[in-house]
């Protein structure tokens, strides 16, 4: 796992292009949204007052007055959310060929012919994965609200909120194994040439139940590493505040700081999984049709 992180850390030009690509879609919804903001709150105090921290009483005021000016544009961010899914899937296939060329002579050209030639398989792939994870999710979530509703009379409130929390427990656990199972299901494309969606995430499904501990524990890690940061970036915001533009300026710089963490995560994860894979793996694998000879 260390040797593929400085794979990871060492790929500058490759963080370049997911950070820019993460950077500009962010500013696309932050600009006009801070532009709206200083045109409309006019004489407002709901934007000094939200700097210490969210306040849900001062956000509902604030967007009772302004909701046609602002809706709009988180309209536009869940769009723009839609476009960051949709270039993860893309920038996937040049991720692992990062990892299938880890020496010194690996090009920007090979990685970005090798993410557009696996974008279509990796799409449908998407579309697999989704299904699965709304169906799996449902189920649980829909047994938890049945129970409660059939508990409601006898266990207390405390009972009745340990049920949806295992519940909740069970839905993050099969959430969690079906997107990992899907990250299995990339490199098995890439690796085998498979063009199937369903037979590359049936086959990625019964390796990772097959090594258990070492796929799905991994991501486990991974994601406990994600939430480390996660909550670091809360104490640090806490400590620190937003008072004046000092401390707004610094918290600007710390989230960058979280989001690229965020990404050599991601891209770490997929290093390890196309590791792992290889070298439990018995089957013969072949030659990605992406893959290029390094010149």
């Amino acid at each position: 796992m260390h040797s593929l992180l400085l794979i990871t850390l060492k790929s500058r030009p490759m963080l370049s292009i997911l950070y820019g690509a993460s950077l500009a879609l962010g500013l696309l919804v932050a600009l006009p949204l801070f532009s709206t903001l200083t045109a409309e709150d006019a004489d407002s105090l709901a934007p000094l007052q939200m700097l210490p921290g969210f306040d849900y009483t001062v956000y509902s005021d604030f967007m009772a007055q302004n909701d046609k000016a602002v809706s709009p544009l988180l309209r536009v961010g869940r769009w723009v959310g839609v476009a960051y899914l949709l270039l993860s899937v893309f920038f996937a296939g040049g991720i692992l060929y990062r990892f299938a060329q880890p020496g010194p002579s690996f090009r920007m050209v090979d990685f970005w012919r090798a993410s557009s030639t696996y974008f279509g398989r990796y799409l449908r792939l998407l579309g697999v994965t989704v299904l699965f994870v709304f169906s799996a999710g449902l189920i649980w979530l829909v047994i938890g609200a049945l129970a409660i509703i059939a508990l409601t009379d006898t266990f207390t409130e405390r009972g009745l909120f340990g049920i949806g929390a295992g519940a909740f427990g069970l839905f993050s656990i099969a959430v969690t194994f079906i997107l990992c199972v899907g990250d299995y299901a990339k490199v098995i494309m890439f690796r085998e040439d498979e063009t199937g969606a369903f037979r590359a995430f049936g086959t990625a499904t019964r390796f990772v139940w097959r090594n258990l501990r070492a796929t799905y524990g991994r991501y486990w890690l991974l994601i406990g590493l994600g939430t480390g940061l996660f909550g670091l970036y809360f104490v640090l915001d806490e400590l620190i505040g937003m008072t004046n533009w000092l401390t707004i300026g610094l918290m600007l710089l710390i989230q960058q700081v979280f989001i690229l963490s965020r990404i050599i995560l991601k891209i770490w994860n997929l290093g390890i999984a196309y590791t792992l894979y290889g070298q439990t793996n018995t089957l013969k694998t072949r030659t990605p049709i992406g893959e290029v000879t390094p010149t």
